[in-house]
């Protein structure tokens, strides 16, 4: 809410660079009005969907609602892919942690090495700094090298979760290496959103689904800093370039009240601001609604300009941006962010705005349902790779956030297939055994759903008593952790979460 108050109290809005502010205007009053309304649909929407799904997965949880078959279904990512009744035969995928390590080495080196081939081509460090401003333009037919961080950050997470699952340290000096070129691959993408989606968001769920997460006032605290680093990136790449220089000037000057200035003003949130120009426009009677093209463009994305050199330059931002803040977009074809709402009401209208807002809900609800039926490696991965993609799809459009949503889902199931071995397993089959008693504890209730039974100590790590069994005692096949049946569970759970 910061942006509205803001946008009231000056009585000017912009939406896009200084040069594009206008007065507030009752006309305009009357936009920001019917803004706030949308985005309160949209999030009302959203946060519906969201909490009904997980509160109705929290409850089959609670009664230990899932059978042996609904477990052995869901796991996809290393649980059994086959199961003979007869003999009792497990096919099983299993995840090889020398190999996870040698993909975090190789894509650490290719990364590194694309990003000195993009500097070298690009005139130097200097003239590629400085040509980031204007990323767009400056990066077009080699943007894709650009996202070479990604691979870096999935077989990292991959390594970590599997490390982490067999009892080994975590964060060796392979990891801790690769994050070091993960953060100079993502920082010199030319935006904020990968150091936030690639680097920040992904490894913050990673922490906090292991054995020790942060405590709240840690959170906060990582989260100022990384606040603080963004905003002083987005000032010396972007906006001193196109300032020539002032507003560098200003945060060398004064840099405690630059930034504080930029916190309290909502600067950050400018798509409120796009959003009361598209229901200026909206109002007028010849608007005409983009009924789906800017969603139809995101496959676009995958084909490289070489070989399409008429492809789309962009989604619901490019179009946003050329057809209503022309002096902004220019001939750098610079794009300021029309956010999900502006691009569901601008394909849809209000139905949009709706539809679009339980969608993401129904999406973000799916990674908690993930966590709750307790997946695998794979599902792991993927909560907490592409969870940070609903902020960028909610803040820009879909031809970016989706697109790369998209390819980090293709990228993840690549490498954990590479990962993985495909092995066959004999024993008996152990189904899991649902409380009988409502006034069993949390965590009889957890250990009965994942087939450890009450009270039996098996060295699962959940509940009181649990390691009162040996370390290495067999695990039931179904309910324990997916890809490692004499192991630990990928991801850390306890009644409290």
């Amino acid at each position: 809410m910061l942006r509205p108050l803001t946008v009231a109290n000056s009585m000017e809005t912009s939406p896009g660079a200084i040069a594009d502010t206008r007065f507030f205007s009752p006309t305009l009053q009357l936009a920001a009005s019917s803004a706030l309304i949308e985005a309160l649909i949209f999030f009302s929407a959203f946060y519906v969907v969201y909490y009904y799904s997980v509160a109705r997965e929290a409850r089959r949880v609670a009664r230990g609602g899932e059978d042996a078959k609904a477990l052995e279904a869901n796991a996809l990512a290393g649980g059994p892919a086959l199961v003979d009744a007869d003999a009792q035969v497990r096919w099983q995928r299993v995840f090889n942690t020398s190999v996870s390590q040698a993909l975090v080495v190789v894509s650490a080196v290719v990364a590194l090495g694309l990003l000195v081939y993009l500097v070298l081509s690009s005139g130097g460090i200097q003239a590629y700094t400085t040509g980031l401003a204007n990323r767009s333009d400056f990066l077009s037919g080699k943007s894709f090298i650009g996202l070479s961080y990604i691979p870096v950050q999935i077989a990292i997470v991959y390594n970590v979760l599997a490390r982490r699952q067999k009892g080994l340290e975590a964060w060796n000096w392979v990891n801790l290496v690769a994050v070091l070129v993960l953060v100079v691959c993502a920082g010199s993408a030319g935006g904020r959103g990968p150091l936030i989606i690639g680097v920040f968001l992904p490894f913050l769920i990673l922490k906090q689904i292991g054995p020790k997460p942060f405590r709240f006032r840690s959170i906060a605290l990582i989260g100022g800093i990384t606040a603080v680093v963004a905003m002083v990136y987005s000032i010396v790449i972007r906006e001193s370039t196109f300032d020539n220089g002032r507003s560098l000037d200003r945060l060398t000057q004064d840099p405690l009240g630059v930034l504080l200035d930029r916190l309290t003003s909502g600067i950050e949130t400018r798509p409120f601001d796009v959003l009361i120009r598209l229901n200026e426009v909206a109002a007028v009677p010849d608007f005409v609604y983009q009924w789906g093209a800017t969603y139809a463009a995101v496959p676009a994305w995958f084909i490289p300009r070489g070989l399409w050199a008429d492809k789309p330059f962009g989604g619901g931002n490019t179009w946003f941006t050329s057809t209503y803040v022309p002096r902004f977009y220019g001939v750098n074809r610079v794009e300021t962010s029309l956010s999900a709402i502006g691009e569901a009401f601008s394909n849809f209208g209000i139905p949009g705005v709706v539809a679009v807002g339980a969608l993401l809900g129904l999406v973000a609800s799916l990674f908690i349902r993930a966590r709750m039926r307790r997946r695998g490696l794979l599902g792991a991965a993927i909560a907490v790779v592409v969870t940070p993609y609903l902020f960028s799809l909610i803040r820009g459009d879909a031809y970016q956030g989706m697109s790369t949503s998209i390819a980090s889902l293709v990228i993840l199931v690549v490498f954990f297939w590479i990962a993985s071995t495909r092995k066959q397993v004999t024993g008996p089959l152990s189904a899991p055994v649902p409380v009988v008693d409502e006034n069993a504890s949390a965590a009889e209730r957890e250990r009965a759903l994942v087939g450890a039974g009450v009270g039996t100590g098996s060295g699962t790590g959940f509940g009181p008593g649990s390691g009162s069994g040996p370390a290495d005692e067999a695990r039931p096949a179904i309910g324990n952790g997916r890809a490692f049946p004499a192991g630990r569970p990928a991801v850390t759970w306890t009644p409290e979460r």
